[in-house]
């Protein structure tokens, strides 16, 4: 447990503590946001663009915590529940001290958080449609439904730090295997999509959308370098 680091709010008697790194992630989101809100509307003074970058950080920052907080949902639906949230200058990370369950249980903890991004992004989505265009209103909903779409994305990559890599490696402990060779095929089942995924991206970035090419290249390199890191 994490006792040195304080508690910021509890969500369904789940602790949300919060790491000093915390901070500077926020700083560091609303700088991006700010000139995101800049590059597209060169007229906007720097006060209106500071303020729409924050109110964009703040739902590009919601919503990667609320996918964490959603594994509380699945993980009580599991009868495993999620022990805190810890929020730092990466990933909020969600901490189960109790890991002693059956694979059906890892499964359906770690399927809340891609469940619910994919509907809030949706959502999200559907909401914009209705909102005026050339409106902070609608550019921000475009920014949250990104920052869902991405998280959801993300989230099922088969990389053992997030939700995808422990959906498939306790399927397949469930199937038979020991946790040693399915923590193997994750890693190489990561491999194999990472360098498919950054050659697409690749191939793409030399056509008209260049911008989704190079989405999708550094995606794939991150899911390559994240699966060389898990082997370690």
């Amino acid at each position: 447990m994490n006792e040195d680091t304080p508690i910021l709010f509890t969500v369904w008697e789940t602790p949300v503590r919060a790491q000093s790194g915390f901070a500077a992630a926020l700083a560091a989101v609303w700088a991006l946001m700010t000139w995101l809100a800049g590059r597209g509307n060169p007229g906007r003074p720097l006060p209106l663009r500071l303020l729409v970058g924050f109110i964009s950080m703040l739902a590009v920052v919601s919503a990667d915590v609320s996918h964490a907080m959603a594994h509380i949902i699945s993980a009580r639906a599991a009868y495993a529940p999620v022990d805190e949230i810890l929020l730092s200058h990466g990933m909020p990370r969600t901490i189960y001290f109790d890991n002693d369950i059956t694979p059906q249980q890892h499964r359906m903890r770690a399927l809340g958080g891609p469940v619910y991004s994919g509907l809030a992004c949706l959502l999200v989505l559907a909401l914009r449609r209705l909102a005026p265009e050339d409106t902070i209103f609608h550019e921000v909903l475009g920014y949250t439904a990104l920052a869902h779409g991405l998280i959801s994305a993300g989230s099922m990559a088969p990389l053992e730090m997030v939700d995808g890599g422990s959906i498939l490696k306790w399927s397949l402990v469930e199937q038979g295997k020991t946790e040693e060779e399915a923590d193997h095929a994750v890693q190489q089942v990561a491999k194999g999509s990472g360098t498919a995924l950054t050659a697409t991206g690749l191939v793409i970035a030399g056509s008209p959308h260049r911008l989704v090419g190079f989405v999708l290249a550094a995606g794939g390199l991150i899911t390559i370098i994240g699966s060389q890191w898990q082997s370690r």
